[in-house]
């Protein structure tokens, strides 16, 4: 896994933003703005690359008589985490099928956010001018014009690494979901902050 250390140290001061529990706010985008730089990618589950992510993670844990922390579904983040951390763990497992590192850390991101998509309301864009290597995809939920951005394949090189869990993240998100604020909002409290001054 020496691949995805050295891949991913290349990004290592983005992460600490991340690390908070509150939401903050990264910036202010135009509608036009945000329809220029991301398109949406819809995650069916008849899609080739969602199919075979479902059928690996399968395959992992009834080859190696892995019982699955929950039996649906098996893209559910604790079953990914089990999947990486249980041994001979999914890396090596995809690896005898001669598998490359990206496909590996991508079949990861598939699944996880098929998850967010289909069970949090998230939704799915590639990023055509990403700031970082690792970042051109990315997970977004909108609540009414306040977003909350995470990105799935960069988040799954932590997990492989041993760095962080997918089912740690999920509880975050969901603990937070209820606080981002919705663009109304942000403009009061901006106005408010102003007034102040």
């Amino acid at each position: 896994m020496n691949f995805f250390k050295k891949l991913f140290s290349k990004n290592t001061d983005t992460t600490g933003q991340q690390q908070s529990d509150t939401p903050r706010i990264d910036g202010i985008y135009t509608d036009e703005y945000f329809k220029n730089r991301y398109t949406e990618d819809q995650l069916l589950s008849d899609n080739t690359l969602v199919d075979g992510s479902f059928r690996m993670l399968n395959s992992y844990f009834m080859d190696n008589k892995i019982t699955p922390a929950l039996e649906n579904p098996i893209y559910h983040p604790m079953n990914l985490d089990k999947a990486v951390t249980q041994e001979p763990g999914f890396y090596e497992y995809c690896k005898s099928f001669d598998q490359e590192d990206k496909q590996i850390g991508l079949m990861l991101t598939v699944a996880f956010s098929y998850y967010m998509v289909h069970e949090l309301g998230f939704k799915l864009y590639r990023d055509k001018t990403p700031e970082f290597p690792l970042r051109f995809m990315t997970l977004k939920y909108d609540n009414n014009g306040g977003v909350i951005s995470l990105y799935p394949f960069e988040y799954s090189l932590k997990v492989l690494n041993g760095e962080a869990l997918f089912n740690d993240l999920l509880e975050r998100i969901k603990s937070n979901l209820g606080n981002i604020p919705n663009a109304e909002d942000l403009i009061a409290n901006f106005k408010q902050n102003l007034a102040q001054e």
